[in-house]
């Protein structure tokens, strides 16, 4: 076997290259000057080494495209699978989005709700308060304590069916937000419910008590609430009625209390505009009552319209009943007289005055004085001569100064 030294293979392979690529000298000639260049045979390697290398490169390049293997595969393999997380990403985000939206809708309804829930309930515990009179207990609120009602007792309660308990108002609350305000707001209803429930028992009382002083002076109460100047009604809320009282479900009955409320007031209203008063603020006696007698100076039977009650000379003689001087002066037969219309078809006269102390057009409040007893007019001795009409017609006082001791 012929054996090849390596210096005899590098020399073959340099004297190759050196005929491959020989030095090649490069003339250039510029204004009249020449000069020249020299490329070496390893100039010329390098050049064709890196022009082999960036061949090869494209080709392989064209190859790997061609053939699916590019060489940036791999970062677009990285690329999409970082897209399809982000796209599952945004999913995930737009979901979570969604479940918002649709929990704080929910929320935001539960919040109306009960924001009207508790504005209802306000709105007829302020009824209950200006309308009704009610104020709730130092129990119901922790607060001071309020002045009871001026209505003593009621001679009469006219329902002769046992009244029956309200609905239960605390065991019905049912606010629910799904936040952490849940148990105050809870708290706060069951206080509301508690507020209404107590306010609620005592207008009905007070309604029952004022409707018996009413009709205890023997006049149709719708007569007498029909003259006043505000009106009254309503749908019709029995004692017992179980309605049900739940959010959403109780308007019509806090729209009953509120409407209870307005029937308080006015009854209590038409309280201070009936002449319930004693009409004399000393130590006195009745002289002649209300109704037929033997006329004091003809002795013949005659129709008493009044009630006469004696004293002493300008004994103080008191309005019987809030109401507005309409006569102040002389009648023919009653001598000195002051006259007040009381609203509600009422009115008062005051005769056989010694003095007066009001003029025509005054307000005048229940209990103030009015005049002093005298003996004017067609009259024996100092009295007083009261009368009472309603309608343009007498009634008997000690009618309604008997219901009035119900009253302060």
């Amino acid at each position: 076997m012929l054996e090849i030294k390596p210096s005899e293979l590098w020399n073959s392979l340099r004297e190759r290259l050196l005929r491959t690529f020989p030095e090649r000298q490069f003339i250039h000639r510029t204004g009249g000057r020449v000069d020249y260049f020299i490329l070496t045979t390893r100039a010329q390697l390098l050049v064709a080494s890196t022009a082999f290398l960036i061949s090869a490169w494209f080709l392989f390049t064209l190859i790997s495209i061609l053939w699916g293997q590019s060489p940036l595969r791999s970062s677009t393999k990285d690329l999409m699978v970082q897209k399809a997380q982000y796209d599952r990403y945004i999913v995930n985000l737009e979901a979570q989005e969604q479940d918002a939206r649709a929990l704080l809708e929910i929320q935001q309804d539960q919040f109306e709700l009960a924001a009207k829930h508790f504005e209802d309930k306000h709105n007829t515990i302020v009824s209950m308060i200006t309308l009704g009179g009610i104020t709730p207990t130092e129990q119901e609120l922790n607060l001071t304590k309020y002045a009871s009602s001026e209505v003593l007792m009621a001679p009469m309660i006219a329902d002769v069916i046992e009244r029956q308990p309200r609905i239960n108002f605390a065991g019905l609350t049912d606010l629910s937000t799904g936040t952490v305000l849940d148990a105050s707001l809870t708290n706060l209803d069951l206080e509301q419910n508690n507020i209404l429930t107590s306010g609620e028992n005592k207008i009905q009382n007070r309604i029952e008590t004022a409707r018996a002083i009413l009709r205890s002076t023997g006049l149709p109460l719708e007569k007498i609430l029909a003259n006043g100047e505000g009106g009254m009604g309503g749908p019709l809320i029995e004692i017992g009625d179980n309605t049900i009282t739940k959010p959403g479900g109780f308007l019509s009955r806090l729209d009953g209390i509120k409407a209870r409320s307005a029937e308080v007031a006015a009854l209590e209203l038409a309280l201070k505009s009936i002449p319930l008063a004693y009409p004399i603020d000393a130590e006195n006696y009745v002289t002649s009552a209300y109704g037929a007698r033997k006329d004091p100076f003809t002795k013949r039977p005659t129709k008493h319209n009044g009630m006469d009650i004696a004293s002493y000379k300008l004994a103080p003689i008191i309005a019987t009943a809030d109401g507005k001087v309409k006569f102040v002066g002389r009648r023919s037969g009653y001598g000195r007289v002051v006259e007040i219309d009381h609203g509600y078809g009422f009115k008062t006269r005051y005769a056989h005055l010694e003095k007066t102390y009001v003029k025509r057009g005054q307000k005048i409040e229940k209990g103030e004085k009015i005049a002093g007893m005298g003996s004017s007019g067609r009259s024996t001795s100092t009295h007083l001569h009261y009368e009472i009409t309603f309608e343009n017609r007498t009634y008997n006082p000690k009618i309604f100064m008997k219901a009035g001791q119900y009253v302060q």
